[in-house]
């Protein structure tokens, strides 16, 4: 049985936000959601991380990760 329900909007932050475990678990399962509508619009996503990365830099790391990690 699918889960249809949207989740109460919240803030999930992200330690580790370049590392290998949010590159291959976390980002995918993130998108994964996003894209079946259980993620509330109102829900904020942080990512923490030793780097200094802009929004564009990270954005590229992302869609990186997901291209090679999504099954």
């Amino acid at each position: 049985m699918a889960v249809t329900q949207t989740a109460q909007a919240c803030d999930l932050v992200i330690f580790g936000a370049k590392g290998d475990l949010a590159r291959r678990k976390l980002l995918p399962s993130l998108y994964q959601l996003e894209k079946a509508g259980q993620l509330n619009p109102d829900t904020r996503i942080i990512g923490v991380g030793r780097a200094d990365w802009d929004k564009a830099a990270y954005t590229k790391v992302v869609r990186e990760a997901l291209e090679t990690f999504m099954k």
